[in-house]
């Protein structure tokens, strides 16, 4: 399902992932939180912050807070593939990407439907809001696969089946 999931890793810190429409993971929480709720708030920051952060590019990651704001920043790998993460307003990196690619056009592409997916997501909080709540992930609304109404209108004579 396209959101937010929670879970606890193997130190029982709370992480959390976002996932794109086709259930693939597209970004994560790059560190462990002690309670659910500092997690949640994470993810929470990171909807409201990232639809319209900047990016650059920087010579290698930041090990430490490199004070620029909220932005996405791209980088080499060591093994030669462009990569991505995200920093809030105090400059502490709250998001990483999944993946690496090839070329500064995917890394940036890559970016941009990070973008739109919180986008999309940040209107109906993605689950059950990012700000809090119990986690799981975005629901779509059910749709009725028989079209026509739900409970036909009843006609003289018919009788209940079973």
């Amino acid at each position: 399902m396209k959101g937010f999931s929670y879970y606890q890793d193997e130190a029982g810190e709370w992480r959390w992932r976002l996932k794109d429409g086709n259930h693939e993971i597209v970004s994560d929480s790059g560190e462990g939180y002690k309670n659910k709720s500092n997690c949640e708030s994470g993810a929470a920051i990171f909807t409201s912050l990232g639809v319209s952060a900047p990016e650059r590019e920087v010579d290698k990651p930041s090990t430490t807070d490199s004070g620029n704001g909220a932005e996405y920043e791209y980088f080499p790998g060591e093994d030669g593939q462009l990569y991505w993460h995200f920093q809030a307003n105090n400059n502490h990196i709250i998001a990483d990407g999944a993946e690496g690619y090839v070329s500064e056009y995917n890394v940036k592409r890559a970016i941009a439907n990070v973008r739109a997916l919180l986008r999309e997501i940040g209107g109906d909080g993605g689950n059950t809001p990012p700000s809090g709540g119990t986690g799981g992930t975005h629901s779509p609304p059910v749709v009725n696969p028989v079209p026509g109404p739900v409970n036909p209108p009843r006609v003289p004579g018919d009788r209940p089946v079973g």
